[in-house]
This record gives structure tokens, sequence and C-alpha cells, in this order.
């Protein structure tokens, strides 16, 4: 295992073994939507580590999926190894290392922090494994992002915004199942008790009046705690509400691509008093006007009319074909293994 190396920036890959090696890149990249995923393949040992991004509307969360061999993560004084059929997430807020074998092939998944924390209150909690992952939960999510970058690595995915959200919802989806249980926190009762907030505002998003008040009112807790208790991730109640919505919107406009609902309608049912505000921050969040969404939707490619790619022989196979055997094997076959954690 390569030993972990000293601060180095994000953009900086250090501690890469072998003097002059000219071999291939051993990263594939590619965006989709909001996300930025990275295969890494076997090649040689490798560690890497980033600087703390001091700006939340900077920094990502690495979520990080070995698919053979092991990763060695350090973060917050934690440290552990993540082998095939498991993931750590790490965060871009605070120093952080990776290091790899010769063997390991892994994907590295990066979300905007405050996507997650849109969604996820006490997504710090989650940082560095501090809690069991759900087994089931944990093999689904391998299995879609493995999915995702066997499609997608090297071809653009069709309506990739649309994409991102679903994938951001199920990484949260994921964390949230995670076992806390298994470990002795002394904030689980803030925990829970953020966790019914939440539940609270989800159920409550179309109400115009939805204020801060109000959600502490159905908690009965003061106002001041309430703020405490978003202030831990560094939000307030109202950016919390307000990304809740605006996520909200796109799913609902993604979901109806023939325009069955207006977008003035659509904003006032995620609780929004005004459709020009709404849009200006709908633009301004998925970098992508409302109207917009449908139009990409319609111009995404449908099932079963993928492009075929021409083979050096002449021949045309699908697109997936290719990718997959860029990929390697299909990504389901390297989640057999028993999940382990690694304390």
């Amino acid at each position: 295992m390569a030993s972990l190396t000293s601060l180095a920036s994000r953009e900086e890959y250090t501690g890469l073994d072998g003097d002059g090696d000219k071999g291939p890149a051993p990263h594939q990249r590619t965006r989709i939507g909001r996300l930025d995923l990275e295969l890494v393949e076997p090649h040689r040992a490798l560690t890497c580590s980033w600087t703390r991004t001091a700006s939340i509307h900077d920094a990502s969360y690495a979520l990080v999926f070995p698919l053979t061999g092991c990763v060695a993560f350090s973060q917050d004084g934690r440290v552990g190894i993540a082998r095939a059929g498991e993931y750590v997430l790490l965060s871009e807020l605070a120093f952080y290392e990776l290091s790899s074998d010769k063997a390991a092939r892994f994907l590295v998944l990066r979300i905007p922090a405050a996507e997650l924390r849109g969604r996820l209150v006490s997504i710090e909690d989650h940082i560095s494994r501090r809690f069991k992952p759900n087994e089931q939960m944990t093999r689904l999510l391998a299995g879609m992002i493995g999915s995702v970058a066997e499609l997608f690595i090297e071809f653009p995915a069709p309506n990739p915004q649309a994409l991102a959200t679903e994938v951001i919802s199920f990484v949260a989806l994921t964390i949230g199942a995670e076992d806390r249980g298994a470990a002795t926190d002394v904030r689980n009762a803030r925990y829970h008790l953020r966790r019914r907030i939440v539940d609270f505002i989800e159920s409550h998003l179309g109400d115009q009046s939805l204020s801060p008040k109000k959600i502490a009112a159905s908690s009965r807790i003061s106002l001041s705690y309430l703020y405490s208790l978003f202030t831990d991730n560094e939000t307030t109640v109202s950016q919390f509400v307000q990304t809740r919505r605006l996520q909200r919107a796109y799913e609902i406009l993604v979901a109806d691509p023939k325009g069955h609902r207006t977008v003035s309608e659509v904003a006032y049912e995620v609780g929004f008093k005004n459709v020009s505000h709404f849009s200006r921050c709908f633009s301004r969040h998925f970098k992508v006007a409302p109207r917009d969404v449908r139009q990409a939707q319609e111009a995404a490619p449908r099932p079963g009319s993928a492009t075929r790619a021409v083979e050096p022989n002449g021949s045309s196979s699908p697109r997936m074909a290719s990718s997959r055997k860029a990929f390697g094997s299909p990504y389901w076959d390297v989640h057999k293994q028993e999940l382990r954690e690694t304390v």
C-alpha cells in the first residue's frame, strides 16, 4: 500500500510510483450534469491528497467506490480501508488523503456539497465512514454508479442534469440508511430531531407560509435551537427549504416532458410565491432555465434508438458494447464480496 502524502492541492496528484513512466494516464473522467465521475484504472500505486476548500459553494463530497483491490483513506483523524463492494464518503471541506495499491480499480464520484447538504442535514456525521453502511442499499448504490460509469464514462449521457438529480437522490437515501446504532455518538438525539424536521419540511414544501417559526413549533423547540441544528452544516433553515423546493421542482419538470403543468403551476406547487423569483433561483442553482429542462428531456435519445459505433473492421455495434469493453467486466460481478466495516 502506498504511503500517504503531505499536503497537496486538489488538482495535484502525487506519490505515483515509478520514475519517468510514460504509460497511458490511469484516469478516465466525465461530467454528468453537476457530477464529476472519475475511473481510476489499476496502473501504479497511487497516493493523492486534497487541501481544504474554503467555500461550501466551491466544495464537493467525494464518494469512493473500489471495484477491485482496496483504497485506504484518512480524514478528520479517522483512517480505514474500503474494499470492493463498499464505499466511503469524504469531504473537501477538510483535508483528506487516499492511497491505493497497484491492483486497485475504483470510481470517484464528486457531488457538489450544497446538493447533499440540501438533502441530508447531518451529512457531516457520515464523513470517513463513521457508521456502518446498510448492506442492501450499498449494493444498489455501488451497482448504479458502476452502471452509470460503464455507460457514460466515454459517451455523453442523455439529459445529464436529470440523471445527476436522480443519482444525488439515491446517494442521499443510501447515506441516510447507514446504521448509526453501530457507533456510540453523543449527537444521536440531535440526529433524530433533525430527521424529524427534514421529514416535516419535505411534507410541507408546498406550503407558501412555511417558516422557521412553524418548523420549530412542529418539533416543540425554540427558534435558536432550530437554527443551531442547521448551523452544524453551515447552512440556514431558509436555504435548506429553498434547495429542497428547487430539487422537487426539477423532479416534477423532468417527469412532465409534455408540459401538462406550466412552469408557474410547478413554482406554486413547490411553495414559491413569485414565478420570476422561482425562475431566477432555479436557473442559478441548476444552470438551466425551468422551461429548458423539458426541451432537454425531449431531445434525449429514446430507449432502443442508441447510436451505433463503427468498429475498425467496418461493422457496427451499440455504443454500450464499446463502453462495456472499455470499462471491463459487468459492474455487478464486483459486488458479490461480503461487506466489512473497517474502523
